[in-house]
Protein backbone atom coordinates (compact mmCIF):
# COMPACT_ATOMS: atom_id res chain seq x y z
CA UNK A 1 0.00 0.00 0.00
CA UNK A 2 1.63 3.56 -1.04
CA UNK A 3 2.50 5.80 1.88
CA UNK A 4 -0.38 8.47 -0.03
CA UNK A 5 -3.23 5.45 0.58
CA UNK A 6 -2.35 5.19 3.59
CA UNK A 7 -2.21 8.82 5.10
CA UNK A 8 -5.84 9.35 3.27
CA UNK A 9 -6.76 6.68 5.18
CA UNK A 10 -5.42 7.61 8.14
CA UNK A 11 -7.11 10.95 8.16
CA UNK A 12 -10.19 9.65 6.80
CA UNK A 13 -10.51 6.93 9.86
CA UNK A 14 -9.60 10.10 11.87
CA UNK A 15 -12.27 11.98 10.65
CA UNK A 16 -14.74 9.78 11.28
CA UNK A 17 -13.66 9.40 15.44
CA UNK A 18 -13.67 12.91 15.84
CA UNK A 19 -17.50 13.10 14.22
CA UNK A 20 -18.10 10.60 16.60
CA UNK A 21 -16.76 11.50 19.67
CA UNK A 22 -18.57 14.94 19.14
CA UNK A 23 -21.90 13.20 18.55
CA UNK A 24 -21.45 11.90 21.83
CA UNK A 25 -20.44 14.85 23.60
CA UNK A 26 -23.81 16.35 22.09
CA UNK A 27 -25.83 13.41 23.02
CA UNK A 28 -24.58 13.49 26.69
CA UNK A 29 -24.89 17.20 27.31
CA UNK A 30 -28.64 17.22 25.85
CA UNK A 31 -29.41 14.19 28.83
CA UNK A 32 -27.81 16.27 31.24
CA UNK A 33 -29.74 19.39 30.11
CA UNK A 34 -32.99 17.11 29.97
CA UNK A 35 -32.42 15.64 33.77
CA UNK A 36 -31.47 19.46 35.18
CA UNK A 37 -35.44 20.01 33.72
CA UNK A 38 -36.24 17.11 35.78
CA UNK A 39 -35.01 18.48 39.19
CA UNK A 40 -36.93 21.68 38.40
CA UNK A 41 -40.50 20.19 37.81
CA UNK A 42 -42.57 23.22 36.59
CA UNK A 43 -40.64 24.75 34.01
CA UNK A 44 -39.73 21.46 32.71
CA UNK A 45 -43.47 20.07 32.28
CA UNK A 46 -43.93 23.32 30.39
CA UNK A 47 -40.74 22.85 28.03
CA UNK A 48 -42.03 18.91 27.63
CA UNK A 49 -45.67 20.25 26.73
CA UNK A 50 -44.58 22.67 23.99
CA UNK A 51 -42.03 20.91 22.52
CA UNK A 52 -42.63 20.54 18.77
CA UNK A 53 -42.44 16.54 18.49
CA UNK A 54 -43.90 13.90 19.59
CA UNK A 55 -42.18 13.04 23.35
CA UNK A 56 -43.20 10.20 25.86
CA UNK A 57 -41.18 9.77 28.49
CA UNK A 58 -41.67 5.68 30.16
CA UNK A 59 -40.72 3.52 33.23
CA UNK A 60 -39.08 0.22 33.21
CA UNK A 61 -42.54 -1.33 33.81
CA UNK A 62 -43.26 0.61 30.13
CA UNK A 63 -45.89 2.85 31.34
CA UNK A 64 -46.06 6.03 30.36
CA UNK A 65 -46.69 8.91 32.76
CA UNK A 66 -46.27 11.62 30.50
CA UNK A 67 -46.34 12.53 27.25
CA UNK A 68 -46.32 15.77 25.75
CA UNK A 69 -49.02 17.29 23.79
CA UNK A 70 -47.53 17.06 20.22
CA UNK A 71 -47.90 13.20 21.00
CA UNK A 72 -51.69 13.36 22.46
CA UNK A 73 -52.29 15.32 19.68
CA UNK A 74 -50.94 12.71 17.16
CA UNK A 75 -52.41 10.10 18.66
CA UNK A 76 -56.23 11.41 19.46
CA UNK A 77 -54.64 10.40 23.45
CA UNK A 78 -57.40 13.27 25.63
CA UNK A 79 -54.93 14.16 28.55
CA UNK A 80 -55.88 15.83 31.47
CA UNK A 81 -59.27 14.01 32.38
CA UNK A 82 -59.76 11.76 35.51
CA UNK A 83 -60.19 8.18 32.89
CA UNK A 84 -57.37 9.09 31.25
CA UNK A 85 -56.30 5.92 28.95
CA UNK A 86 -53.67 3.86 30.14
CA UNK A 87 -50.79 3.83 27.52
CA UNK A 88 -48.23 1.22 27.86
CA UNK A 89 -44.80 0.15 25.74
CA UNK A 90 -45.56 -3.53 24.32
CA UNK A 91 -42.31 -4.76 22.48
CA UNK A 92 -43.78 -7.24 20.50
CA UNK A 93 -46.42 -5.49 18.84
CA UNK A 94 -44.06 -3.37 16.53
CA UNK A 95 -42.99 -4.56 13.63
CA UNK A 96 -39.72 -2.95 14.08
CA UNK A 97 -37.05 -5.11 16.16
CA UNK A 98 -34.63 -2.07 16.40
CA UNK A 99 -37.01 0.10 17.98
CA UNK A 100 -38.15 -2.72 20.53
CA UNK A 101 -34.58 -3.03 21.46
CA UNK A 102 -34.01 0.46 21.95
CA UNK A 103 -36.89 0.77 24.62
CA UNK A 104 -35.62 -2.21 26.22
CA UNK A 105 -31.86 -1.69 25.99
CA UNK A 106 -32.40 2.19 26.74
CA UNK A 107 -32.61 1.07 30.89
CA UNK A 108 -28.92 -0.44 29.91
CA UNK A 109 -27.80 3.38 29.72
CA UNK A 110 -27.35 3.09 26.02
CA UNK A 111 -28.82 5.88 23.98
CA UNK A 112 -30.46 5.75 20.25
CA UNK A 113 -30.52 7.58 17.00
CA UNK A 114 -33.36 5.00 15.30
CA UNK A 115 -33.88 6.30 11.17
CA UNK A 116 -36.18 4.66 8.64
CA UNK A 117 -39.09 3.16 11.31
CA UNK A 118 -42.17 2.49 9.16
CA UNK A 119 -44.57 3.43 12.37
CA UNK A 120 -42.77 4.43 15.90
CA UNK A 121 -46.11 4.71 16.84
CA UNK A 122 -46.91 0.78 16.91
CA UNK A 123 -44.91 0.06 19.86
CA UNK A 124 -47.63 1.98 21.69
CA UNK A 125 -50.83 -0.04 23.42
CA UNK A 126 -53.69 1.55 24.44
CA UNK A 127 -54.36 4.28 21.35
CA UNK A 128 -55.99 3.67 18.01
CA UNK A 129 -53.78 5.05 15.68
CA UNK A 130 -55.58 6.66 13.03
CA UNK A 131 -54.56 6.99 9.37
CA UNK A 132 -51.23 8.55 9.27
CA UNK A 133 -51.21 12.58 8.17
CA UNK A 134 -49.79 13.35 4.83
CA UNK A 135 -48.18 16.59 6.02
CA UNK A 136 -45.95 15.04 8.77
CA UNK A 137 -44.33 11.15 8.01
CA UNK A 138 -42.82 9.68 11.24
CA UNK A 139 -39.71 7.83 10.68
CA UNK A 140 -36.84 8.53 13.13
CA UNK A 141 -36.79 8.59 17.00
CA UNK A 142 -34.17 9.61 19.47
CA UNK A 143 -34.62 7.20 22.69
CA UNK A 144 -31.95 8.03 25.63
CA UNK A 145 -31.60 7.44 29.64
CA UNK A 146 -32.85 9.52 32.11
CA UNK A 147 -30.94 9.22 35.38
CA UNK A 148 -31.09 10.04 38.89
CA UNK A 149 -29.07 12.53 41.15
CA UNK A 150 -27.43 8.83 42.19
CA UNK A 151 -27.03 7.38 38.53
CA UNK A 152 -29.78 5.19 38.83
CA UNK A 153 -31.89 4.79 35.92
CA UNK A 154 -35.40 5.40 36.46
CA UNK A 155 -37.25 6.46 33.30
CA UNK A 156 -36.56 6.32 29.37
CA UNK A 157 -37.26 8.89 27.15
CA UNK A 158 -38.76 8.37 23.61
CA UNK A 159 -39.13 11.73 21.20
CA UNK A 160 -40.63 10.71 17.49
CA UNK A 161 -39.43 13.41 14.22
CA UNK A 162 -40.40 13.25 11.04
Amino acid sequence: MSDNLQEQLLKELSDVQRMLEQRNETQGNMIRKFQELISNGSIFTKIIDYFPYPMAIFTPQYTLPIVNKAFAEETELKLGHDEQEEVRILRYKTSDMQLAAAVTNVFDGKTYILEDLKDPFSIFAGIERREKKQSRCFAKAVIFPVLSGDGAITHGVIVIMP
